[in-house]
């Protein structure tokens, strides 16, 4: 069996958080979930891989950057989907290994953003 995506979904919102990790669930992605930044920042100093992170920007206790900035302090060619209903800030500081999604979004533009980051960056650890 070919390695799965590993993903770390990182939304405050619960409703929108579970109806996506449903979602990528049922498209046979692996899920973790951090409602916060602090949880996120656990979530990828432990050993479970992580193929790729989707962070809104707007967390109660930080922001999607910061988590994006830790998860390529150990890989800098991490995959990064950020998702906001805030505007497009971070859309214009994407690289080749990121996205911007704007909220409301298409669960189905979520899942291509994740196979198209993940199909282009290196091996996922």
């Amino acid at each position: 069996m070919p390695d799965r995506v590993s993903v770390l979904l990182v939304e405050d919102d619960f409703l929108i958080r579970a109806c996506l990790a449903e979602f990528l669930q049922d498209q046979d992605l692996v899920v973790h979930e951090a409602d916060s930044q602090a949880e996120a920042l656990l979530h990828l100093d432990s050993t479970a891989p992580v193929s790729v992170v989707i962070t809104d920007i707007s967390l109660p206790d930080g922001d999607g950057r910061a988590v994006a900035q830790h998860a390529r302090a150990r890989r800098p060619t991490m995959p990064v989907i950020y998702i906001s209903g805030y505007g497009d800030t971070v859309a214009r500081e994407h690289d080749a290994f990121s996205r911007f999604i704007s909220k409301p979004y298409s669960m189905r533009d979520v899942l291509d953003a994740v196979r198209a980051l993940t199909q282009a960056a290196p091996a996922r650890q």
